[in-house]
Protein backbone atom coordinates (compact mmCIF):
# COMPACT_ATOMS: atom_id res chain seq x y z
CA UNK A 1 0.00 0.00 0.00
CA UNK A 2 2.82 1.77 -0.30
CA UNK A 3 1.78 4.27 -3.27
CA UNK A 4 -1.13 6.04 -1.01
CA UNK A 5 1.58 8.33 0.72
CA UNK A 6 0.49 10.67 -2.46
CA UNK A 7 -3.11 10.65 -0.82
CA UNK A 8 -1.30 11.67 2.77
CA UNK A 9 0.73 14.08 1.13
CA UNK A 10 -2.59 15.68 -0.19
CA UNK A 11 -4.11 15.28 3.38
CA UNK A 12 -1.32 16.95 4.84
CA UNK A 13 -1.24 20.05 2.18
CA UNK A 14 -4.58 20.61 3.02
CA UNK A 15 -4.39 20.71 6.93
CA UNK A 16 -1.37 23.15 6.46
CA UNK A 17 -3.50 25.92 4.75
CA UNK A 18 -6.20 25.85 7.73
CA UNK A 19 -4.87 29.17 9.33
CA UNK A 20 -3.74 30.63 5.73
CA UNK A 21 -7.69 30.82 3.73
CA UNK A 22 -10.89 31.52 4.70
CA UNK A 23 -12.61 28.82 6.86
CA UNK A 24 -15.62 28.70 5.01
CA UNK A 25 -13.24 28.24 1.69
CA UNK A 26 -11.27 26.01 3.52
CA UNK A 27 -14.34 23.50 4.76
CA UNK A 28 -15.40 23.51 0.50
CA UNK A 29 -11.72 22.11 -0.59
CA UNK A 30 -11.70 19.59 2.04
CA UNK A 31 -14.92 18.14 2.62
CA UNK A 32 -13.97 15.52 -0.06
CA UNK A 33 -10.72 14.38 2.25
CA UNK A 34 -13.17 12.58 4.69
CA UNK A 35 -15.94 11.54 2.41
CA UNK A 36 -15.29 9.84 -1.15
CA UNK A 37 -11.29 10.93 -1.60
CA UNK A 38 -9.73 8.44 0.12
CA UNK A 39 -11.73 5.23 -1.49
CA UNK A 40 -11.25 7.24 -5.02
CA UNK A 41 -7.74 7.39 -4.11
CA UNK A 42 -7.30 4.13 -2.70
CA UNK A 43 -9.22 2.41 -6.39
CA UNK A 44 -6.68 5.09 -8.48
CA UNK A 45 -3.26 4.34 -7.01
CA UNK A 46 -3.88 0.61 -5.73
CA UNK A 47 -4.23 -2.28 -7.96
CA UNK A 48 -7.15 -4.03 -7.73
CA UNK A 49 -5.78 -7.50 -7.12
CA UNK A 50 -3.60 -5.81 -4.04
CA UNK A 51 -6.87 -4.65 -3.17
CA UNK A 52 -8.75 -7.68 -3.66
CA UNK A 53 -6.24 -10.01 -1.97
CA UNK A 54 -5.71 -7.51 1.09
CA UNK A 55 -9.76 -7.45 1.53
CA UNK A 56 -8.78 -3.11 1.09
CA UNK A 57 -12.61 -1.91 0.06
CA UNK A 58 -13.19 0.80 2.33
CA UNK A 59 -17.41 1.35 3.65
CA UNK A 60 -18.68 4.84 2.28
CA UNK A 61 -20.23 7.01 4.67
CA UNK A 62 -23.77 7.15 3.36
CA UNK A 63 -23.31 2.77 4.28
CA UNK A 64 -22.02 3.74 7.88
CA UNK A 65 -24.35 6.54 8.49
CA UNK A 66 -26.93 3.99 7.65
CA UNK A 67 -25.78 1.33 10.31
CA UNK A 68 -25.45 3.66 12.62
CA UNK A 69 -29.31 4.96 11.99
CA UNK A 70 -30.51 1.37 11.69
CA UNK A 71 -29.06 -0.64 14.82
CA UNK A 72 -28.88 3.01 16.89
CA UNK A 73 -25.71 1.62 19.24
CA UNK A 74 -26.14 2.91 23.13
CA UNK A 75 -22.81 5.40 22.79
CA UNK A 76 -22.89 7.76 25.91
CA UNK A 77 -20.24 9.54 27.56
CA UNK A 78 -18.32 6.92 28.81
CA UNK A 79 -18.30 4.96 25.40
CA UNK A 80 -15.13 3.81 24.14
CA UNK A 81 -15.45 2.73 20.34
CA UNK A 82 -13.05 0.35 18.73
CA UNK A 83 -12.37 -0.20 15.07
CA UNK A 84 -10.21 -3.10 14.90
CA UNK A 85 -9.59 -2.70 10.98
CA UNK A 86 -10.25 0.28 10.37
CA UNK A 87 -8.59 1.22 7.03
CA UNK A 88 -8.23 4.55 6.48
CA UNK A 89 -10.94 5.71 9.26
CA UNK A 90 -14.08 5.67 7.71
CA UNK A 91 -16.25 4.32 10.13
CA UNK A 92 -14.41 5.87 13.39
CA UNK A 93 -15.34 9.36 11.04
CA UNK A 94 -18.99 8.47 11.19
CA UNK A 95 -19.15 7.81 14.88
CA UNK A 96 -16.87 10.77 15.12
CA UNK A 97 -20.27 12.61 13.26
CA UNK A 98 -22.86 10.49 15.28
CA UNK A 99 -21.63 11.54 18.11
CA UNK A 100 -22.17 15.09 17.62
CA UNK A 101 -24.96 14.66 16.32
CA UNK A 102 -26.34 12.93 19.33
CA UNK A 103 -24.72 16.12 21.18
CA UNK A 104 -22.08 13.38 23.17
CA UNK A 105 -18.84 14.90 23.67
CA UNK A 106 -16.32 12.74 24.03
CA UNK A 107 -12.52 13.27 23.97
CA UNK A 108 -11.27 11.49 20.44
CA UNK A 109 -7.98 10.95 22.10
CA UNK A 110 -9.16 8.20 24.28
CA UNK A 111 -12.67 7.02 23.29
CA UNK A 112 -11.86 6.72 19.00
CA UNK A 113 -9.19 3.50 18.78
CA UNK A 114 -8.13 1.93 15.89
CA UNK A 115 -6.16 -0.87 14.62
CA UNK A 116 -4.67 -1.56 10.86
CA UNK A 117 -1.78 -3.71 9.39
CA UNK A 118 -0.67 -0.95 6.79
CA UNK A 119 1.13 1.70 7.93
CA UNK A 120 -0.20 4.23 5.27
CA UNK A 121 -3.97 3.72 6.06
CA UNK A 122 -2.93 4.47 9.76
CA UNK A 123 -1.59 7.95 8.95
CA UNK A 124 -4.45 8.34 6.70
CA UNK A 125 -6.91 8.00 9.55
CA UNK A 126 -5.15 9.87 11.90
CA UNK A 127 -5.07 12.96 9.38
CA UNK A 128 -8.44 12.13 8.17
CA UNK A 129 -10.00 12.34 11.56
CA UNK A 130 -8.07 15.70 12.43
CA UNK A 131 -9.14 16.84 8.98
CA UNK A 132 -12.80 16.18 10.33
CA UNK A 133 -12.72 17.59 13.29
CA UNK A 134 -11.23 20.98 12.00
CA UNK A 135 -14.47 20.82 9.57
CA UNK A 136 -16.69 20.66 12.90
CA UNK A 137 -14.89 23.43 14.21
CA UNK A 138 -16.83 26.82 14.55
CA UNK A 139 -13.53 28.64 15.65
CA UNK A 140 -10.18 29.77 13.21
CA UNK A 141 -7.97 30.49 15.97
CA UNK A 142 -4.46 30.07 16.03
CA UNK A 143 -4.47 28.61 19.66
CA UNK A 144 -7.34 26.28 18.68
CA UNK A 145 -5.57 25.15 15.37
CA UNK A 146 -2.35 24.34 17.44
CA UNK A 147 -4.02 21.98 20.04
CA UNK A 148 -6.48 20.34 17.55
CA UNK A 149 -3.25 19.54 15.76
CA UNK A 150 -1.70 17.89 18.65
CA UNK A 151 -4.16 15.29 19.14
CA UNK A 152 -2.77 11.49 19.09
CA UNK A 153 -5.28 9.98 17.58
CA UNK A 154 -5.59 6.41 18.96
CA UNK A 155 -4.66 4.49 15.83
CA UNK A 156 -2.39 1.67 15.77
CA UNK A 157 -0.29 -0.10 13.27
CA UNK A 158 -1.92 -3.41 14.43
CA UNK A 159 -3.58 -6.48 13.11
CA UNK A 160 -6.81 -6.78 14.45
CA UNK A 161 -7.10 -10.65 14.67
CA UNK A 162 -3.99 -10.47 17.37
CA UNK A 163 -5.21 -9.40 21.12
CA UNK A 164 -4.16 -6.23 22.32
CA UNK A 165 -5.27 -3.85 25.09
CA UNK A 166 -7.83 -1.71 22.73
CA UNK A 167 -10.12 -4.87 23.31
CA UNK A 168 -9.69 -4.47 26.87
CA UNK A 169 -10.76 -0.29 27.01
CA UNK A 170 -13.63 -0.84 24.13
CA UNK A 171 -17.14 -1.02 25.49
CA UNK A 172 -18.26 -1.01 21.33
CA UNK A 173 -16.78 -2.45 18.53
CA UNK A 174 -18.15 -1.11 15.20
CA UNK A 175 -16.09 -2.61 11.98
CA UNK A 176 -16.37 -3.68 8.74
CA UNK A 177 -13.51 -6.25 8.45
CA UNK A 178 -11.67 -7.38 5.20
CA UNK A 179 -13.93 -9.79 3.07
CA UNK A 180 -11.02 -11.55 1.19
CA UNK A 181 -10.41 -15.59 1.94
CA UNK A 182 -7.40 -16.46 4.17
CA UNK A 183 -6.06 -19.98 5.63
CA UNK A 184 -7.80 -20.87 8.83
CA UNK A 185 -6.11 -21.22 11.99
CA UNK A 186 -5.14 -24.90 12.48
CA UNK A 187 -7.39 -25.06 15.37
CA UNK A 188 -10.19 -23.21 14.22
CA UNK A 189 -13.06 -25.30 15.34
CA UNK A 190 -15.85 -24.11 12.95
CA UNK A 191 -14.06 -24.25 9.42
CA UNK A 192 -10.98 -25.91 7.84
CA UNK A 193 -8.77 -24.38 4.38
CA UNK A 194 -9.66 -20.89 3.22
CA UNK A 195 -12.17 -18.97 4.91
CA UNK A 196 -13.71 -15.35 4.94
CA UNK A 197 -10.73 -12.71 7.20
CA UNK A 198 -14.79 -11.39 8.08
CA UNK A 199 -16.06 -14.68 10.15
CA UNK A 200 -12.22 -14.60 11.30
CA UNK A 201 -12.46 -11.17 12.62
CA UNK A 202 -15.62 -11.87 14.36
CA UNK A 203 -14.46 -14.92 15.87
CA UNK A 204 -11.51 -13.15 17.83
CA UNK A 205 -13.54 -10.15 18.44
CA UNK A 206 -15.73 -12.38 20.57
CA UNK A 207 -12.84 -13.85 22.10
CA UNK A 208 -10.70 -10.82 22.75
CA UNK A 209 -13.22 -8.47 23.76
CA UNK A 210 -14.94 -8.10 27.51
CA UNK A 211 -18.20 -9.57 28.36
CA UNK A 212 -21.07 -6.58 28.27
CA UNK A 213 -19.53 -5.47 24.73
CA UNK A 214 -21.20 -3.90 22.32
CA UNK A 215 -20.87 -5.33 18.67
CA UNK A 216 -21.47 -3.93 15.42
CA UNK A 217 -20.14 -5.17 11.77
CA UNK A 218 -20.62 -4.93 8.36
CA UNK A 219 -20.69 -8.37 6.90
CA UNK A 220 -20.70 -10.15 3.48
CA UNK A 221 -24.24 -11.82 2.80
CA UNK A 222 -22.48 -15.47 2.62
CA UNK A 223 -21.73 -15.91 6.35
CA UNK A 224 -25.41 -15.02 7.48
CA UNK A 225 -26.67 -18.10 4.46
CA UNK A 226 -23.82 -19.97 3.54
CA UNK A 227 -24.01 -23.50 4.78
CA UNK A 228 -20.13 -23.81 4.80
CA UNK A 229 -20.65 -20.94 7.99
CA UNK A 230 -23.55 -22.87 9.89
CA UNK A 231 -20.82 -23.59 12.34
CA UNK A 232 -19.77 -19.94 12.75
CA UNK A 233 -23.13 -18.70 12.80
CA UNK A 234 -23.54 -20.97 15.94
CA UNK A 235 -20.69 -20.23 17.73
CA UNK A 236 -22.01 -16.22 17.46
CA UNK A 237 -25.33 -17.27 19.15
CA UNK A 238 -23.06 -19.34 21.76
CA UNK A 239 -21.19 -16.33 22.61
CA UNK A 240 -23.13 -13.62 22.15
CA UNK A 241 -27.16 -12.36 22.31
CA UNK A 242 -27.90 -11.03 18.43
CA UNK A 243 -30.03 -7.62 19.06
CA UNK A 244 -30.53 -6.85 15.83
CA UNK A 245 -29.62 -7.14 12.22
CA UNK A 246 -30.12 -5.17 8.90
CA UNK A 247 -29.95 -6.52 5.43
CA UNK A 248 -28.39 -3.48 3.54
CA UNK A 249 -27.85 -4.68 -0.14
CA UNK A 250 -25.40 -4.01 -2.58
CA UNK A 251 -21.91 -2.95 -0.49
CA UNK A 252 -21.04 -0.50 -3.16
CA UNK A 253 -20.44 0.29 -7.08
CA UNK A 254 -17.35 -0.63 -6.83
CA UNK A 255 -17.92 -3.75 -4.87
CA UNK A 256 -21.00 -5.91 -5.74
CA UNK A 257 -21.21 -8.00 -2.90
CA UNK A 258 -24.25 -7.82 -0.60
CA UNK A 259 -23.96 -7.47 2.93
CA UNK A 260 -25.31 -6.73 5.88
CA UNK A 261 -25.19 -5.64 9.64
CA UNK A 262 -25.47 -7.14 12.81
CA UNK A 263 -25.52 -5.70 16.38
CA UNK A 264 -24.42 -8.00 19.29
CA UNK A 265 -23.66 -8.23 22.89
CA UNK A 266 -21.10 -10.69 24.35
CA UNK A 267 -22.79 -12.87 27.03
CA UNK A 268 -20.95 -13.48 30.59
CA UNK A 269 -21.54 -16.93 29.87
CA UNK A 270 -21.88 -19.46 26.70
CA UNK A 271 -25.48 -20.46 25.66
CA UNK A 272 -25.97 -23.87 25.16
CA UNK A 273 -27.84 -23.10 22.33
CA UNK A 274 -30.74 -25.12 22.61
CA UNK A 275 -33.33 -25.15 19.81
CA UNK A 276 -36.56 -24.23 21.33
CA UNK A 277 -39.49 -26.19 20.86
CA UNK A 278 -42.63 -25.30 19.28
CA UNK A 279 -45.83 -26.25 19.18
CA UNK A 280 -46.55 -25.93 15.38
CA UNK A 281 -43.45 -27.25 13.08
CA UNK A 282 -43.23 -25.33 9.49
CA UNK A 283 -43.25 -27.90 6.56
CA UNK A 284 -40.98 -27.25 4.31
CA UNK A 285 -39.65 -28.57 1.07
CA UNK A 286 -36.87 -31.08 2.93
CA UNK A 287 -40.43 -32.60 3.97
CA UNK A 288 -41.40 -33.51 0.32
CA UNK A 289 -38.32 -34.25 -1.18
CA UNK A 290 -34.53 -35.35 -1.24
CA UNK A 291 -32.69 -32.39 -1.95
CA UNK A 292 -29.16 -32.22 -3.65
CA UNK A 293 -26.30 -30.72 -5.79
CA UNK A 294 -25.63 -32.34 -9.27
CA UNK A 295 -22.81 -34.46 -9.36
CA UNK A 296 -20.93 -33.91 -12.55
CA UNK A 297 -18.25 -31.19 -12.45
CA UNK A 298 -18.16 -30.96 -16.25
CA UNK A 299 -14.44 -29.51 -16.19
CA UNK A 300 -12.77 -31.40 -13.94
CA UNK A 301 -14.62 -35.11 -13.77
CA UNK A 302 -13.63 -37.26 -16.65
CA UNK A 303 -15.59 -38.37 -19.65
CA UNK A 304 -15.58 -42.63 -18.83
CA UNK A 305 -18.16 -44.62 -18.22
CA UNK A 306 -21.80 -45.38 -19.57
CA UNK A 307 -22.71 -42.30 -21.53
CA UNK A 308 -26.06 -41.03 -21.40
CA UNK A 309 -28.37 -37.91 -21.75
CA UNK A 310 -26.64 -34.87 -19.17
CA UNK A 311 -29.01 -31.60 -17.05
CA UNK A 312 -26.85 -28.42 -17.78
CA UNK A 313 -28.41 -25.27 -16.57
CA UNK A 314 -27.78 -23.87 -19.93
CA UNK A 315 -30.69 -24.19 -21.97
CA UNK A 316 -32.96 -24.64 -19.17
CA UNK A 317 -36.53 -23.39 -19.62
CA UNK A 318 -37.59 -21.91 -16.24
CA UNK A 319 -41.57 -23.50 -14.93
CA UNK A 320 -41.42 -25.99 -17.46
CA UNK A 321 -41.05 -30.09 -18.25
CA UNK A 322 -38.05 -31.22 -20.14
CA UNK A 323 -38.92 -34.20 -21.93
CA UNK A 324 -35.55 -34.66 -23.82
CA UNK A 325 -32.29 -33.70 -23.29
CA UNK A 326 -30.01 -32.80 -26.46
CA UNK A 327 -26.96 -33.05 -24.71
CA UNK A 328 -25.51 -36.18 -23.71
CA UNK A 329 -22.19 -37.12 -21.40
CA UNK A 330 -19.80 -39.79 -20.18
CA UNK A 331 -19.69 -39.77 -16.56
CA UNK A 332 -18.72 -42.61 -14.15
CA UNK A 333 -20.95 -41.77 -11.26
CA UNK A 334 -24.56 -41.59 -10.15
CA UNK A 335 -27.80 -41.28 -12.33
CA UNK A 336 -30.76 -40.23 -11.63
CA UNK A 337 -34.45 -41.26 -13.05
CA UNK A 338 -37.49 -38.82 -13.48
CA UNK A 339 -39.21 -37.19 -12.84
CA UNK A 340 -36.83 -35.11 -11.04
CA UNK A 341 -37.35 -31.20 -10.20
CA UNK A 342 -33.88 -29.20 -10.66
CA UNK A 343 -33.13 -25.69 -9.90
CA UNK A 344 -30.44 -23.45 -11.31
CA UNK A 345 -28.38 -22.55 -8.25
CA UNK A 346 -27.23 -19.29 -9.67
CA UNK A 347 -29.72 -16.42 -7.91
CA UNK A 348 -29.61 -12.52 -7.64
CA UNK A 349 -32.21 -10.75 -5.69
CA UNK A 350 -33.00 -8.79 -8.72
CA UNK A 351 -33.93 -11.60 -11.04
CA UNK A 352 -37.66 -11.88 -11.14
CA UNK A 353 -37.70 -15.16 -9.15
CA UNK A 354 -34.76 -16.42 -7.17
CA UNK A 355 -35.59 -20.47 -7.16
CA UNK A 356 -35.82 -20.99 -11.35
CA UNK A 357 -37.10 -24.26 -11.73
CA UNK A 358 -37.34 -27.27 -14.60
CA UNK A 359 -39.03 -30.61 -14.21
CA UNK A 360 -36.71 -33.21 -15.80
CA UNK A 361 -39.32 -35.72 -17.15
CA UNK A 362 -36.99 -37.98 -19.64
CA UNK A 363 -37.59 -42.05 -20.10
CA UNK A 364 -33.77 -42.41 -19.65
CA UNK A 365 -31.64 -42.05 -16.56
CA UNK A 366 -29.45 -39.29 -16.86
CA UNK A 367 -26.60 -37.51 -15.42
CA UNK A 368 -27.09 -33.73 -13.53
CA UNK A 369 -24.48 -30.78 -13.63
CA UNK A 370 -23.31 -29.60 -9.89
CA UNK A 371 -24.89 -25.88 -11.16
CA UNK A 372 -28.38 -27.06 -10.54
CA UNK A 373 -29.85 -28.27 -7.34
CA UNK A 374 -32.23 -31.45 -7.23
CA UNK A 375 -35.68 -31.80 -5.67
CA UNK A 376 -35.98 -35.94 -5.80
CA UNK A 377 -39.62 -36.26 -4.95
CA UNK A 378 -40.13 -38.51 -1.99
CA UNK A 379 -43.66 -40.15 -3.85
CA UNK A 380 -42.08 -40.38 -7.15
CA UNK A 381 -45.04 -38.74 -8.35
CA UNK A 382 -45.11 -35.69 -11.68
CA UNK A 383 -47.62 -34.37 -9.54
CA UNK A 384 -45.25 -33.48 -6.51
CA UNK A 385 -42.87 -32.15 -9.04
CA UNK A 386 -45.39 -30.18 -10.51
CA UNK A 387 -46.63 -28.40 -6.82
CA UNK A 388 -42.81 -28.13 -6.46
CA UNK A 389 -42.94 -25.45 -8.76
CA UNK A 390 -46.14 -23.94 -7.86
CA UNK A 391 -43.99 -22.94 -4.32
CA UNK A 392 -40.78 -21.83 -5.91
CA UNK A 393 -43.25 -19.78 -8.05
CA UNK A 394 -44.92 -17.70 -5.44
CA UNK A 395 -44.01 -14.30 -4.54
CA UNK A 396 -44.14 -15.29 -0.88
CA UNK A 397 -40.96 -17.45 -1.67
CA UNK A 398 -38.87 -15.07 -3.79
CA UNK A 399 -39.80 -12.89 -0.58
CA UNK A 400 -38.67 -15.47 1.67
CA UNK A 401 -35.38 -16.39 0.00
CA UNK A 402 -34.52 -12.44 -0.37
CA UNK A 403 -34.39 -12.02 3.52
CA UNK A 404 -32.90 -15.82 3.41
CA UNK A 405 -30.20 -14.97 1.16
CA UNK A 406 -28.66 -12.52 -0.62
CA UNK A 407 -25.54 -14.11 -2.29
CA UNK A 408 -25.44 -15.21 -5.83
CA UNK A 409 -26.06 -18.98 -5.41
CA UNK A 410 -28.57 -20.64 -3.68
CA UNK A 411 -27.72 -23.47 -0.97
CA UNK A 412 -29.07 -26.86 -0.21
CA UNK A 413 -29.88 -25.95 3.45
CA UNK A 414 -31.62 -23.06 2.04
CA UNK A 415 -34.09 -24.86 -0.46
CA UNK A 416 -34.89 -27.35 2.45
CA UNK A 417 -35.80 -24.60 4.13
CA UNK A 418 -38.07 -23.04 1.65
CA UNK A 419 -41.84 -23.11 3.49
CA UNK A 420 -44.36 -25.36 2.10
Amino acid sequence: MKKYVEFIDTLKVKISTFQSIPKEEWDKSAVDCVDGLAADELRRLINLNVRRKSGAFFTNSQLANLVLQKLSPDFNKDSVIYDPACGAGNLLISIQDYLQSLNIKLNWQTTLLGTDIHEEFVEAAKLRLLTNSLLKSKTTTLLSFKLESKKKYSIKNADGLENNYYYKKATHIFVNPPFNQVQSPKNLVWAKGKVSAAALFIDKIIEYCNPGTSIIAILPDVLRSGSRYEKWRSLVKEKCTIEKFELLGIFDKHADVDVYAIKLTKRKKPSSCSPRKTSKQIKTLKDLFKISVGTVVDNRDKKQGPLYPYVISRGLIGWSTQKELLKERKHGGKTLKGPFVVIKRTSRKEDAHRAVATIIHVPKPVFVDNHLIVLQPNSKTLKECRKALEILKRSETDEWLNRQIRCRHLTVKIVKDIPV
